[in-house]
């Protein structure tokens, strides 16, 4: 059932992409819609978003139950496979968080299509949880969409970077909210099932030291740049086991001004939105600034050291900065947020596209199709 087909199997879908637009669209609408109020006897008002869980309920399944993915269907597969024990494992390479959960699992029930919807539970529920949490000061359906368009997708491949994208993604809750403590357990626990989620500890440290400015911190991110840049090949060099194969790719050379044009929009919907807004949150503008500067960064460098560019999913935060941007406006101008939120599902469908456009036979995600053999 999970075997990797030639590259040449894996050709652009006109169907695949069709449904994968309808589901990010999908993702923008449902969760506004359908919240029950329940009453109980002490008289407290539970509020239940159906239309969040039920769109929950389709990334779950979607994910779940795909037979795509390059990594799905090869190196997680034969590792699953073999994990009846952490000592025999097939790859000790991998991350421990990963590889106990696999264990964990296959000892449960040795199915695999058991573990993958569970991995994708683990990876969609804390983007909901965190969005249903910020509620009153984020439109749920332009995260959960966002998120859907942007990120979502790539999982179907990269599974463990994406599950620890979502751990990672309580950091930031934890910052905001003054934990620090509880914001270092996460990043390690997020770094125990992919190791570049220690990469948090930067915008940690760059909300931690209050007295910086916004030109502080990018005139030290552009320093680590170019020392990162000089040293590519030391650091590049010393990868083993499955990062290995980064060895052999070769380093780009460009600036990667397509970074620049998906966080440009971001940065003038930010400084408009405060401008404003006469209460924007300081500690969530601060906040925002820091992501927007790691998120550029860490894109940035993955054209020098190429390991690093999918690990701009550390950013995933990024889309809240977005949400909470677009409340503000909206408190202001009812009609202009309600055009921006329409500009914003455009802005997501591109992303989508151009990562597609990119990726489909790379990550081996079309045609999309599932273990019972439905081929879109």
């Amino acid at each position: 059932m999970y075997n990797l087909q030639p590259d040449v199997n894996y050709v652009w879908s006109i169907q695949t992409c069709v449904l994968f637009t309808f589901v990010t669209i999908f993702s923008f609408i449902l969760p506004n819609f359908w919240k029950v109020k329940l009453v109980r006897k002490n008289k407290v008002v539970t509020v239940v978003p159906i239309g969040l869980i039920i769109d929950v309920i389709i990334l779950v399944c979607l994910k779940g139950f795909s037979n795509v993915g390059r990594d799905v269907l090869s190196g997680y597969h034969i590792g699953f496979e073999s994990a009846n024990s952490l000592s025999n494992y097939s790859d000790d390479s991998v991350e421990l968080g990963y590889r106990v959960l696999n264990v964990i699992v296959h000892n449960i029930w040795n199915n695999y299509t058991f573990f993958l919807v569970i991995v994708a539970i683990f990876t969609v529920t804390p983007v909901a949880y965190i969005a249903w949490k910020y509620r009153q000061n984020c439109p749920i359906g332009i995260i959960m969409g966002l998120y859907t368009a942007i990120y979502y997708f790539q999982g179907l491949s990269l599974v463990r970077i994406y599950l620890a994208a979502s751990i990672g993604l309580i950091v930031f809750d934890k910052l905001i909210q003054n934990k620090k403590s509880q914001a270092i357990i996460y990043i390690i626990i997020a770094s125990l099932f992919h190791k570049s989620m220690l990469i948090l500890f930067l915008p940690y440290i760059m909300y931690r030291v209050k007295k910086f400015s916004k030109g502080i911190y990018i005139s030290s991110l552009i320093a680590a740049f170019f020392i990162l840049y000089v040293l590519s090949d030391k650091i590049v060099s010393v990868f083993s086991g499955r990062y290995e194969v980064y060895k052999n790719i070769q380093q780009s050379a460009g600036l990667g001004f397509q970074q620049l044009i998906y966080i440009l929009p971001i940065v003038l919907l930010l400084v408009y939105a405060r401008k404003i807004s006469v209460n924007f949150n300081p500690n969530v503008y601060r906040m925002s600034w820091i992501v927007i500067i790691f998120s550029f960064f860490i894109g940035e460098l993955g054209y020098v050291i190429s390991i690093l560019g999918r690990a701009q999913v550390a950013s995933l935060s990024i889309i809240f900065v977005v949400a909470y941007s677009i409340e503000k406006i909206a408190e202001k101008s009812v009609v202009l947020g309600e055009v921006i939120k329409i500009l914003t599902i455009i802005y997501g469908l591109v992303r989508l596209y151009i990562y597609l456009a990119q990726y489909y036979n790379i990550d081996s995600i079309m045609p999309y199709s599932t273990v019972w053999g439905w081929i879109f």
